[in-house]
């Protein structure tokens, strides 16, 4: 009986010093928690600028902008700290640390939806920066 549960103890931990290693060797990267909360954020300022009535023109120019507001904000203001078997995306906003992602085994999770990025762009600094009006000035 005790040579069974020490079988049991050495299998187990085996699997869990595997599963450990395998968590801390395919944790995502950087590039991969930008990509993912890049693309969330230009899905909500497209699907901003499609619900408000633009000609096709002014929603590609309004795109564009966003899209280069997006990568200069992140640049400065994303951060990814990476832990030993995860990585967190933090975005500096308000002064506030605020995660927005969760990387594990290889998968980035967004921890924001749409409707908190939609609050984060209504911040008027922001809205002047992306409006179309001020773009086509």
């Amino acid at each position: 009986m005790q040579k069974m549960i020490k079988r049991i103890l050495i299998i187990v931990a085996f699997v869990v010093v595997a599963l450990l290693v395998t968590l801390s060797m395919t944790k995502p990267d950087r590039m991969a928690h930008y990509d993912a909360v890049k693309n969330m954020a230009l899905k909500t300022v497209d699907h901003e600028l499609t619900s408000n009535p633009l000609t096709a023109e002014y929603a590609t120019i309004g795109t564009m902008a966003a899209l280069n507001f997006i990568d200069e904000y992140m640049q400065r203001n994303f951060i990814v700290r990476e832990h030993t078997f995860y990585t967190s995306g933090i975005l500096v906003y308000n002064d506030m640390f605020i995660p927005v992602s969760i990387g594990v085994m290889g998968k980035v999770h967004l921890t924001v939806n749409e409707d908190d990025l939609k609050r984060m762009l209504d911040r008027p600094e922001i809205q002047q920066m992306i409006d179309i009006k001020n773009i086509l000035k």
